[in-house]
């Protein structure tokens, strides 16, 4: 896909990250479900570990499914609001197939008065797609301050009724959009949601052993990882070097 006059390195920050080996989709947290499906703003905010990108990659897979146009961004320190605007753009190029989306918006994001002017043109090419759309940002707590209290800010509260905002960080982000959970278009995943329950944990380890192993060991070590996404998957790697799945 040609991304036009983009800088090369946005390139990788539009790809999405290969889907974990181990994927299990997780019901319980469909996008479909509806206190997802009619939410504007979605956060995920948990530490290294806890199966955000696996539910962000079940997520794009459950959108595309659905037809949704889904562009993907992962943020860095260098964002600030022009480049922002330009990953943005680059995104959608990305997952449109349009390589001209975001001339205006390049255009605008460069003159002197700022950025802002560039995400009201890409909001209002969003809108123009008359196509539902997923927006998934990952490592939003890497942003610099300024954009995140600025451009984001402005992002979320203007985006149009076609645009879904997913947003990913390992640490808490504190966000001037206070009448966004108001008006109840958004709402916030933290660790406590993102543990496997019994049951995700049963699932995991049969797809992974199917009989080789039995529901006793699956408590044992559902409790010995308390449902934390990466214990179970360095649990299973423990297993996979142990010929006898009973010890």
């Amino acid at each position: 896909m040609a991304l036009g006059a983009l800088e090369p390195q946005l390139v990788l920050k539009v790809t999405p990250p290969r889907a974990p080996r181990m994927l299990l989709e997780r019901p319980r947290l469909g996008s479909a479900r509806p206190e997802f499906a009619d939410k504007a703003v979605i956060v995920l905010q948990a530490g290294a570990g806890f199966g955000k990108t696996s539910l962000l990659a079940q997520w794009r897979k459950e959108a595309l499914q659905a037809g949704a146009v889904v562009a993907w961004l992962t943020l860095d320190g260098r964002d600030t609001g022009n480049r922002l605007v330009a990953g943005l753009t680059a995104a959608m190029r990305m997952a449109s197939g349009r390589p001209n989306f975001g001339q205006a918006c390049l255009g605008a994001a460069g003159l002197d008065s700022g950025s802002l002017e560039g995400m009201t043109e890409w909001l209002a090419e969003v809108a123009e797609l008359a196509a539902d759309t997923v927006l998934i940002l990952d490592d939003v707590h890497a942003l610099p301050e300024a954009t995140l209290q600025q451009s984001l800010a402005y992002l979320l509260l203007n985006a149009p009724a076609n645009l879904k905002i997913i947003l990913a960080s390992r640490k808490p982000i504190a966000l001037p959009v206070s009448d966004l959970p108001s008006r109840g278009h958004f709402v916030e995943l933290a660790v406590a949601d993102l543990r496997f329950q019994l049951a995700e944990t049963v699932a995991l380890l049969q797809k992974r052993f199917g009989r080789q192993i039995d529901m006793d060991s699956c408590v044992r070590l559902h409790d010995l990882t308390e449902g934390w996404p990466l214990g179970l998957q360095l649990a299973v790697a423990t297993i996979e070097r142990n010929t006898d799945l009973q010890q």
